[in-house]
């Protein structure tokens, strides 16, 4: 700390440090911030043994945070990437074993949907473009769903165009 003060103050910026708790303190409204105000988002990544993991961050970790719908329906988390002529969709689902897992796709969508009575799920994910249903392979590990779908057009390469 006394390294970040002494910086500042070479730059004529007094005590930056009580300069941000009194902007925080003005933005949150209290001195002990917004009573019952959460934070809370995951992260997803690939592991070097190629395995989806998800970690959680925050305040509002290991309360029951999800997104709630209608009588206890849950939409999971998602996030679609397209990879050359592929899409990966992965898709949180903890507690839940691979046969409770309803998977559907049309050529622009995929449906997931989990009812059991422990846990209700249901996304419908819009796809960024049209895919080849017949080219779907999925995979359930540790709570993550990982979907990988063929684009039906793949773009074609670029080509060179000669001048004349």
């Amino acid at each position: 700390m006394k390294e970040w003060d002494e910086m500042f103050r070479r730059f004529g910026m007094g005590d930056m440090n009580d300069r941000l708790d009194r902007m925080f303190k003005d933005f949150l409204g209290t001195d002990e911030g917004t009573p019952g105000a959460k934070v809370w988002g995951y992260t997803m990544y690939r592991g070097p043994d190629g395995v989806p993991h998800v970690r959680e961050f925050g305040t509002g970790m290991g309360e029951d945070v999800l997104p709630e719908k209608k009588e206890g329906v849950r939409e999971p988390f998602a996030d679609v990437t397209h990879e050359g002529d592929e899409l990966r969709i992965v898709v949180e689902l903890p507690g839940v074993s691979k046969e409770d897992i309803d998977l559907h796709t049309t050529v622009r969508s995929m449906t997931v949907s989990v009812d059991t009575e422990s846990r209700k799920y249901h996304k419908v994910l819009k796809l960024p473009a049209e895919v080849d249903a017949d080219s779907a392979r999925a995979e359930y590990n540790n709570g993550i769903l990982e979907v990988l779908l063929k684009t039906a057009n793949p773009e074609p390469a670029p080509r060179k165009i000669n001048i004349l």
